[in-house]
C-alpha cells in the first residue's frame, strides 16, 4: 500500500552547507584559475544576485514543465522571512520530473556559466555562478536523496519548505541531515490536486526587504564611484 511521507526541509544545515560551498569554490577558483574580482564587480554581483536567484526559480519551473507538470500548476514565490525563494509544482510529479527540476539551476546557471566564466575570463559570471551553487545547496541534497529511491512520486504540501514523497517503501528508514519526515499518512490521490489562486506570491515583508536591499546596494555603488 502506498503511503505519503511529508518532509520538512532543515534549512540550518542547508545554510551551513551553502557557506562551506561558497568558501571552497572561492578558494578553488582563486588558487586554481587565478580569478580575481574588482570591488565594482563584487558590488554589481550583489545587485544582480537577486535577478540570478529569480532566474534560478524560473529554471526550476522550466524543469517542472519539462518533467510533465502543466504550466498552470507551476507556482513561484518569495518568502524571505523563511530565507527562501521557491517554485512549486502543484500536482503529482514523477521521479524523473522532480529530478529534472532540481538539477536545472545547478546545471544551467551554476556549472555551465561557471565554465564559461573561467574559459572566457569573466569574473562576475564566475562569482554569480558560485553564488548560485550556494543557493542550490538544498536542491543538491534533495537530488541525491531522491535519486537513491525507487518507485516514488513527488508532490507539494503548499508550504515552500515542505514536500511529499509517495512510495510503498518505508521512507522513515531513509535518514538525512537535510530532510526530516514530519508526517506519514495513507495515500489519497485527491490530496494532491490543488486549487491555485495566484501563480506568483510575494509576501509584503519580502517585497519591502528586496526594495531596501536594492536601494542600499545602488547607493553603495554610487558612493564608491
Amino acid at each position: 500500500m502506498k503511503k505519503a511521507y511529508v518532509y520538512k526541509m532543515r534549512l540550518i544545515p542547508a545554510n551551513i552547507l551553502a557557506i562551506v560551498i561558497f568558501i571552497v569554490m572561492m578558494l578553488l577558483t582563486s588558487l586554481v584559475f587565478n580569478i580575481r574580482y574588482t570591488s565594482f564587480e563584487i558590488q554589481l554581483s550583489a545587485i544582480l544576485m537577486i535577478l540570478w536567484f529569480v532566474l534560478h526559480e524560473l529554471l526550476h519551473g522550466l524543469g517542472f514543465y519539462l518533467g510533465g507538470v502543466r504550466r498552470k500548476n507551476i507556482k513561484y514565490g518569495v518568502a524571505l522571512e523563511k530565507g527562501i525563494l521557491y517554485t512549486l509544482g502543484l500536482q503529482e510529479v514523477t521521479k524523473r520530473g522532480i529530478l529534472t527540476s532540481l538539477q536545472m539551476p545547478f546545471t544551467v546557471i551554476g556549472l555551465l556559466t561557471y565554465v564559461i566564466g573561467i574559459v572566457f575570463n569573466i569574473p562576475i559570471l564566475v562569482l554569480l555562478s558560485i553564488i548560485n551553487f550556494t543557493g542550490a545547496s538544498m536542491d543538491i541534497m534533495m537530488f541525491i536523496y531522491i535519486a537513491k529511491l525507487k518507485n516514488i512520486t513527488y508532490s507539494e504540501t503548499g508550504n515552500p519548505d515542505e514536500f511529499v514523497l509517495i512510495s510503498k517503501e518505508d521512507l522513515t528508514k531513509r535518514k538525512s541531515i537535510f530532510l526530516k519526515v514530519i508526517e506519514t499518512k495513507k495515500y489519497n490521490k485527491e490530496d494532491y490536486k490543488f486549487k491555485i489562486d495566484n501563480r506568483v506570491e510575494i509576501s509584503r515583508s519580502s517585497m519591502s526587504a528586496c526594495i531596501v536591499y536594492i536601494l542600499v546596494m545602488v547607493i553603495l555603488m554610487l558612493m564608491s564611484m
